[in-house]
């Protein structure tokens, strides 16, 4: 199933502004930093920047505050969730385009990084994604950078990791309290989100041509660890009445599993959250 352009009205809601601004300090935490800390974009003239599927702008306002000598880019096929132009940083650019477009000619061989986080939700229906992955790397320019976020997708066991207030009492959470896994699960099959092909983004970028790759996966830290819970428990919430329109069966199940990790996390003092995944690859230079 892929999704159409019209179907994201559900992304452009007060509600999911918010949890998108939750979202992006949570990932913040992770590395106190938006831009990976392999990535070295010193003695760079004419410095420029991009992210696509900006979604609230966060992320390129916060990195063209920090880079104020840098032409800063963000695209995303809404501009519903950005803040009013007059109050972006004036070395912050945005515009409408969808990465399923071609690129525009005036963005090949432009940018010294490319950022893009969490979009495995267009890919719907087990699209490839490498002809997109194709048009970011043409986007780069020799020696440029390209920072893919996403969560460790694949291994929904393994990667979706547990805390309890009491590992006494709760000493095996991942198997007594595993309602947040089977509703992970369960999102990902009647989506058909492309976790395989995601999780072989590393060897993407290596193939599409990319150097000095690295998948840095990491556990979300305490500080964030609950923020990160909290997070994916309004999203589930947020994806119900879709999930319930395409297999009625698959939403009440996620309705009761979404009871449950609520019952987990008050009653029992169980949280989950997801591993994180930062892919970053290197256009050779010329």
């Amino acid at each position: 199933m892929v999704i159409a352009n019209d179907e994201y009205s559900i992304w452009r809601t007060a509600p999911d502004a918010s949890r998108l601004c939750y979202q992006h300090f949570c990932w913040r935490e992770l590395y106190k930093s938006n831009i990976h800390p392999s990535i070295d974009l010193t003695n760079r003239p004419n410095l420029r920047i991009a992210e696509l599927a900006t979604g609230h702008c966060l992320w390129a306002i916060q990195v063209a505050e920090e880079y104020p000598h840098a032409q800063v880019e963000a695209s995303d096929i809404s501009l519903g969730l950005m803040p009013p132009k007059p109050d972006l940083p004036a070395n912050l650019a945005v515009r409408k385009w969808s990465f399923f477009d071609p690129v525009p000619e005036e963005w090949i061989g432009a940018f010294d990084l490319l950022h893009v986080r969490l979009v495995i939700q267009p890919f719907g229906g087990n699209q490839d994604p490498r002809s997109v992955l194709d048009k970011f790397v043409s986007m780069l320019k020799p020696g440029g950078y390209l920072q893919w976020d996403e969560y460790d997708y694949h291994n929904a066991d393994k990667n979706n990791v547990y805390s309890a207030n009491d590992p006494v009492l709760v000493p095996n959470p991942e198997v007594t309290h595993n309602s947040s896994t089977k509703v992970w699960k369960l999102i990902m099959k009647t989506f058909q989100w492309p976790t395989e092909h995601f999780d072989r983004l590393a060897d993407y970028f290596s193939a599409a041509g990319l150097t000095d790759v690295a998948a840095h996966k990491k556990r979300p830290p305490p500080a964030v660890f609950r923020a990160f819970y909290e997070h994916w428990y309004a999203l589930v919430a947020q994806l119900l009445p879709v999930l319930d329109s395409m297999d009625a069966g698959a939403g009440q199940e996620a309705k009761e599993l979404l009871m449950q990790m609520k019952k987990d996390a008050v009653v029992d003092g169980v949280y989950s959250a997801h591993i994180t995944k930062f892919v970053v690859g290197r256009k050779p230079e010329q």
